[in-house]
């Protein structure tokens, strides 16, 4: 069933295709959420609240991308977040070895995934969604740039950026290198 079939349903008031709705993008908003605030509780419950804004507004949604759409709730919920909490710059200094979603336990892949999530957190908060949006979520520079309602080519530069801060901060730990 599309996502177009779904959301009449839903706006019918069918809870079985609200709950497909949920089951269907849990995991991308759940994701979403945990590289945005790199906390794995946390991400749940904001996880809980996109789609509790989602129910509680589902009849506004006019767009013919629901994911974008649940994405665009997720980052405002990630950026009330972080201004209720005033955590921004505590999650950039955070390092660890918290559990990774979708992440083999074999101990190569672990550290590999922390270092990522190291680079990505040097980021600024713009080129980071951009790189989240573009790689984890593939999602379109069109659509990523509505989400965050930026131009494309401000999308664009910022993800150029993000790939050029990454490489560097790669060739500075020595990753590559001969």
């Amino acid at each position: 069933m599309t996502d177009r079939e779904l959301m009449r349903k839903v706006h019918g008031g069918d809870r079985e295709a609200l709950g497909a709705v949920i089951d269907r993008y849990y995991a991308d908003i759940y994701r979403f959420c945990l590289y945005m605030i790199r906390e794995e509780n946390d991400a749940y419950d904001l996880t809980q609240e996109v789609f509790l804004k989602f129910i509680k507004y589902s009849i506004s949604y006019q767009n013919n991308n629901l994911k974008g759409y649940l994405l665009t709730i997720a980052r405002n919920v990630c950026l009330s977040y972080f201004r209720n909490k005033k955590v921004l710059l505590q999650l950039c200094e955070l390092k660890g070895a918290e559990d990774i979603s979708g992440v083999r336990d074999e101990s190569h892949d672990v550290m590999v995934s922390i270092w990522l999530k190291e680079m990505l957190g040097k980021l600024s908060e713009e080129i980071r969604e951009v790189i989240i949006l573009r790689i984890y979520e593939e999602l379109k520079f069109k659509e990523i740039a509505k989400i965050m309602g930026s131009n494309i080519s401000t999308t664009k530069s910022r993800f150029r950026l993000g790939v050029k801060y990454m490489k560097k901060m790669m060739e500075d730990s020595g990753y590559g290198n001969s």
